[in-house]
């Protein structure tokens, strides 16, 4: 049975305008994200990929190009349903873990139920099975600021997942951690993805590759590569954005 595609660029491009100037950080950039995939955008700093993640994620639009989500045209839809379809459809990862400070564990993963349209009789269910999958159920209660940074990372995890969306969005989810932490996040996403959830990683990072079944290089603006299943293990080696 072949996939649905989930998310299609195509000749995106994306320019910001500051007192007349024009900065170009996209120049035409196109390719499909399949249902269950796990795909890395890869490059350096500056390189364009976090703009790129927040033109997919909602949270900007594209100066020029088109961008279809599950069939849908996105151009077409106002501030209001972009929102909407952001907290729908959309978990978020963040290096630096954006988590409420002075505020439980269990609160910090319910977040996102609060601005959703999830009865809220069905709240209690969700945040127990996201937190009990990152494997933290027994720290609900503590503070985020009583956990350690992997500890921090897998509550964010935990609140990414709560609403049940169909893709995550991870900016950089191991930046702020030693490897070995980092590999244990990276098998928690690596798990998550087993069961169906489509991940899209924003990352620098080239120890990646292992986890993740798509690399795809932004450099200046334009893919470099695009690297399926069969060549990503040969990243490791001779990583294209070195």
């Amino acid at each position: 049975m072949s996939k649905k595609t989930l998310i299609s660029i195509m000749n995106l491009k994306k320019e910001y305008v500051t007192d007349e100037v024009v900065t170009k950080v996209l120049h035409g950039i196109s390719f499909d994200i399949q249902e269950g995939e796990f795909a890395a955008l890869v490059g350096r700093s500056g390189s364009g990929k976090s703009t790129l993640m927040n033109v997919l994620a909602f949270l900007d639009r594209p100066t020029s190009g088109e961008y279809y989500y599950k069939g849908k045209n996105i151009k077409n839809l106002s501030d209001d349903e972009m929102a909407d379809l952001r907290n729908k459809e959309i978990g978020f990862i963040f290096q630096s873990f954006n988590l409420l400070p002075r505020t439980s564990v269990y609160e910090n993963v319910q977040l996102p139920l609060l601005y959703s349209k999830i009865p809220i009789e069905k709240h209690h269910s969700l945040i127990e099975k996201a937190i009990k999958d990152v494997g933290l159920w027994h720290r609900r209660n503590n503070l985020s600021n009583q956990l350690s940074g992997g500890e921090k990372q897998r509550v964010a995890i935990a609140r990414a997942l709560v609403n049940q969306p169909s893709i995550i969005f991870a900016d950089e989810p191991t930046g702020n951690l030693d490897s070995k932490t980092a590999d244990q996040i990276m098998d928690i996403l690596e798990e998550m993805n087993a069961k169906g959830i489509t991940i899209l990683m924003v990352t620098h990072e080239v120890d990646i590759a292992p986890f993740v079944s798509r690399i795809i290089t932004i450099k200046d603006g334009l893919i470099h590569s695009d690297l399926g299943n069969s060549h990503v293990k040969k990243y490791m080696k001779n990583p294209e954005n070195d």
